[in-house]
């Protein structure tokens, strides 16, 4: 019994764990499903924590507080969709600009509306939720019961968007442009319009991510309390092949070897070596998924609509274009 009780207790805490990384690996799937890759989950999520942490303790409700970090997810989002999309810019630089720009940004921020760049004050969290009949079950209630809505409410993300990318059309058009965006551009939607959409709503997950992050169990935002969470969910979107609830396992993983980390600790293991866990998991699981990975095909390519193109580069419209245009020369 006891060992069941100590299972329950690591698989709720890598539960925990888990949900703020799940939820930055969504916002990964969805963007790059669209074509546009989003390396900048982590100063995304940064941001969007400290966003999270000044509407709860402007208002003193977390909910208030959740909405105002997805809204600043949105805000990284549209900049690096307006950028990459719209401007053409190299999206991997544009990624690494938004991990400098947002935590900077919440930096200074903190330090004009708190006078500290170290730890915000306490925050009103979210409560637990007690599901009604587990909650009367020994081990279950701890394993599945208990948890802060919020979480719960990333678990259901999943679910949903995983349904909307496998069985609407909306889905369909989001992987058809992630792999071919000009066959989708023949149909008649605006694929910029699509692919800001998706990218913005990832922003959408990658602030519910920062939120849940510093709402959930801290109830503080610290400076830098991340710690590589964005990193892990990159790569836990690709480990997971670009899928939903893929994702929500490999973000499964790395949040069980966090729990690992933090139980080797208690037992007074160095915390050098135990810092490293997470960040070995997230290389061995690359390294074993590395062969079998498929991104879509135009994952982080900028798309130019035909005619936008300078004439030089224009396709040929008809069968005897190209010969035309010999003659001409």
């Amino acid at each position: 019994m006891e060992e069941l009780t100590a299972f329950a207790n690591f698989f709720a805490s890598a539960i925990r764990l888990t949900a703020p990384i799940a939820l930055g690996t969504l916002a990964c799937t969805i963007s790059e499903r669209a074509g546009v890759i989003n390396i900048g989950i982590e100063g995304t999520m940064l941001f969007s924590g400290f966003t999270a942490a000044v509407g709860t303790w402007y208002t003193g409700s977390p909910w208030v507080g959740l909405l105002c970090g997805c809204a600043g997810g949105i805000l990284m989002a549209a900049i690096l969709g307006v950028l990459a999309i719209y401007c053409n810019g190299q999206q991997i630089v544009i990624g690494i600009g938004i991990n400098l720009f947002g935590p900077g940004l919440a930096y200074m921020l903190m330090r004009a509306l708190w006078d500290t760049t170290g730890i915000s004050p306490w925050l009103e969290g979210f409560g637990a939720l007690e599901i009604p009949i587990i909650r009367n079950i020994p081990i279950l209630n701890t394993m599945v019961s208990g948890y802060p809505v919020c979480i719960y409410l990333g678990i259901l993300a999943v679910v949903v968007m995983a349904y909307l990318l496998r069985k609407t059309a909306w889905g369909l058009r989001v992987r058809a442009v992630g792999e071919n965006p000009h066959a989708v551009a023949t149909l008649g939607v605006n694929v910029y319009r699509l692919r800001m959409f998706a990218v913005v709503l990832g922003g959408f997950f990658a602030g519910m991510a920062g939120a849940v992050m510093c709402l959930s169990s801290a109830n503080v935002f610290v400076n830098d309390m991340s710690a590589g969470s964005g990193f892990m969910a990159f790569a836990a979107n690709q480990f997971g092949h670009w899928s939903p609830v893929g994702g929500y396992f490999a973000a499964l993983l790395f949040g069980a070897m966090s729990a690992f980390r933090m139980r080797l600790q208690s037992l007074g293991v160095a915390t050098q070596l135990t810092q490293m866990l997470p960040y070995v998991a997230t290389l061995i699981g690359i390294s074993i998924a590395g062969a079998r990975m498929r991104p879509p095909a135009a994952n982080g390519e900028p798309y130019a609509h035909p005619l936008t193109l300078p004439r030089a580069h224009k396709r040929p419209q008809g069968p005897n274009q190209p010969l035309r245009q010999e003659k001409e020369q």
